[in-house]
């Protein structure tokens, strides 16, 4: 999978060059690689709709997951990236944002960048999986049909419902209210995620 967006940078921190290199590094899953872009497009446009940095927000969700599939485990995941986002020169802003989307980590949810990448995961997870049972068509995806499989807890067991719920009462939204704005950041990069667009 190519990196859709070598060029985005940031003065402050790492640039996304270097968050691309190290995803790809420790992610070698093309599903875990599409589901960064996905958090990560999500994340970028949230921060523009509250008027936030939209490449830190975007750091964040690129790299929400990049240490997954070698520390799974809970206590591991997001503590070990830390340490290594750390070495890498990562800033404690992105680091404490992406182990607050942990709920068994313990941290408060106290910006809200901390809330977004809570509800951005999750949710944006659900919303790819529907499109993938559509045919990885994502014109075949609405609001309501994402509500119906929220609701249906057979679907996409893994997702929490709870977490989806209280992620988007974090950011002061209704669900479907979430939903719209995570399709309508998707649509752009479909192709990447090897999605048909809208």
């Amino acid at each position: 999978m190519q990196d859709p967006n070598p060029e985005a940078t940031a003065a402050i921190w790492p640039s996304r060059r270097a968050a691309w290199d190290l995803l790809t590094r420790y992610t070698k899953s093309p599903a875990l690689r599409a589901h960064a872009l996905a958090v990560e497009a999500v994340m970028r446009r949230l921060a523009e709709r509250a008027g936030e940095n939209a490449d830190l927000y975007g750091l964040v969700g690129l790299l929400h997951d990049f240490d997954y599939e070698q520390y799974p485990e809970v206590g591991a995941h997001t503590i070990e990236g830390g340490r290594i986002l750390a070495r890498e020169g990562f800033p404690p802003l992105v680091i404490e944002a992406i182990q607050s989307h942990v709920t068994e980590n313990g941290l408060v949810r106290d910006t809200l960048l901390k809330k977004a990448i809570y509800a951005a995961d999750e949710l944006t997870g659900l919303v790819v999986a529907v499109a993938l049972v559509k045919g990885r068509d994502l014109s075949q995806v609405t609001v309501s049909s994402v509500m119906k499989k929220v609701k249906d807890k057979s679907f996409a067991r893994g997702i929490s419902r709870e977490d989806v719920y209280a992620g988007a009462h974090g950011l002061a939204l209704e669900v479907p209210d979430l939903v719209a704005v995570i399709l309508d950041a998707l649509n752009p990069i479909a192709g990447p995620l090897g999605l048909a667009p809208t």
